[in-house]
């Protein structure tokens, strides 16, 4: 018996010791997670605190404002202590809850409207969540005053629109400085095209007066013929007219005067056809082209310009002509044409008053068309060849050039998506090369 109790008070002792070091790994265990409990509790509620986001965690039931942070108080234009125990709604929050009493549990960020204290609305970017603290349903509601970047938005778009209008202001004066230097080149030239209308007005005048003569001529022939023709063969009177018509032929050669009356006729409808072709030449060129990009046939741009500077050209320079097969190209063609006159110009002043040739070539490439215009003249200096597209830089005595010609010509070209390839040599001429993009155009145009 003595054994057997000695046994059993030296077994009691050993079990203790065995479960001891167990108990205590789970008491430590448990102390451990209560602390890290504690320390995210306490972070927690640092982030709360010291976030930037307004943050408001509201009773679901209720709808009362169980805690806010600085960040919400500031952007409602409060307090903490003034938002906790308050009603949610009083801030903007109301149509949040019954949503997600109904079983939404989350809110995503969208626009919406919350009020300050005073009253006053406030854009914010708002997203809400619904979760369990403790045994009460709870809403978190997170959001971000946007104010600041809805002026700065506003402020842009209203920046957007003056740029808008600035640009569309300088399009505009832009379009009247080209017309302005449009209007300048025929001024310039208006001497030498008034010269090309007189030569035709002079000739067709001295034509009238011709066929006025001829026509007088064939008046009293028609006349003596008819009173012939009415009288009787044996009326006495019919010798009398008979030799006025013999007098009346042999001061005039009737197979001439009809032989040449078809003559001065055809230079009578030459001459007006070229003084018509001549103004028609000058209102195509000083009207302002329309808005829109319409197709056209570029060597027919570079025989109206020929013509339209003639006088200009044949007095210093004879033109020879290359003008390759070209389809047509979407393009403001009057100021094209206007292009092209410029450089026409220019080359004829390069040449006075020795003279030379000026020759045009026109070619089609994969992607673009070329004019290419080049002259024997006296040639530019690579330190000129660098200026000669600046605004109102001219070589040329004051009162010869505005200096605006290249400049905006070099301005329309590359407004068409084009450029210019300028080579010259001082004493062996310019060349002046132009291309311009090819542009799809619908099949009815083309046809």
């Amino acid at each position: 018996m003595a054994s057997t109790t000695t046994t059993a008070d030296t077994l009691e002792p050993r079990q203790a010791s065995v479960e001891s070091p167990a108990v205590e790994i789970e008491r430590d265990r448990r102390q451990s997670a209560l602390r890290e409990l504690a320390d995210s509790e306490s972070y927690s509620r640092v982030l709360f605190h010291a976030t930037q986001t307004g943050l408001v965690i509201a009773d679901l039931r209720t709808e009362c404002i169980m805690e806010a942070n600085p960040a919400a108080a500031e952007i409602l234009g409060t307090t903490t202590d003034d938002l906790c125990g308050h009603s949610a709604a009083i801030c903007g929050f109301g149509d949040i809850f019954e949503p997600m009493r109904e079983g939404n549990r989350l809110l995503e960020r969208h626009k919406a409207e919350l009020r300050r204290s005073e009253g006053t609305g406030i854009p914010v970017i708002l997203s809400a969540v619904a979760l369990k603290l403790g045994e009460r349903d709870v809403v978190v509601l997170s959001f971000v005053d946007i104010g600041d970047i809805s002026a700065v938005q506003e402020q842009l778009r209203q920046s957007h629109v003056h740029l808008e209008d600035a640009a569309r202001r300088l399009e505009s004066q832009r379009d009247a400085i080209i017309q302005s230097e449009k209007m300048a080149s025929i001024g310039q030239l208006a001497a030498g095209v008034a010269h090309e209308i007189n030569n035709p007005i002079g000739y067709i005048t001295s034509n009238l007066a011709t066929i006025s003569e001829y026509t007088d001529f064939l008046r009293t022939l028609l006349s003596l013929y008819r009173q012939l023709a009415e009288m009787p063969m044996d009326d006495p009177r019919r010798d009398t007219v008979i030799d006025e018509l013999t007098i009346a032929l042999d001061e005039e050669d009737l197979d001439f005067v009809l032989g040449d009356l078809d003559v001065v006729l055809r230079e009578s409808v030459e001459g007006t056809t070229r003084v018509a072709d001549i103004v028609q030449n000058l209102k195509s060129f000083a009207r302002e082209d329309s808005l829109q990009k319409t197709p056209h046939d570029l060597n027919e741009g570079v025989e109206a310009m020929i013509r339209m500077v003639w006088n200009e050209l044949k007095y210093s320079c004879k033109i020879e002509k290359d003008l390759g097969e070209l389809p047509l190209i979407r393009c403001h063609a009057g100021q094209i044409n206007q292009v092209i006159m410029n450089v026409l110009v220019n080359a004829a002043h390069a040449m006075a008053p020795a003279g030379g040739t000026i020759t045009i070539c026109t070619r089609a490439h994969e992607d673009a068309v070329e004019i290419s215009i080049s002259d024997t003249g006296c040639g530019m200096t690579p330190e000129v060849m660098q200026h000669i597209f600046d605004p109102f830089f001219t070589t040329k005595d004051v009162g010869k050039g505005t200096g605006l010609g290249l400049s905006i010509s070099h301005g329309i070209v590359s407004d068409h998506g084009g450029h210019f390839d300028v080579s010259s040599e001082p004493g062996n001429g310019s060349n002046f090369r132009i291309f311009l993009p090819l542009a799809e155009l619908d099949d009815d145009i083309v046809s």
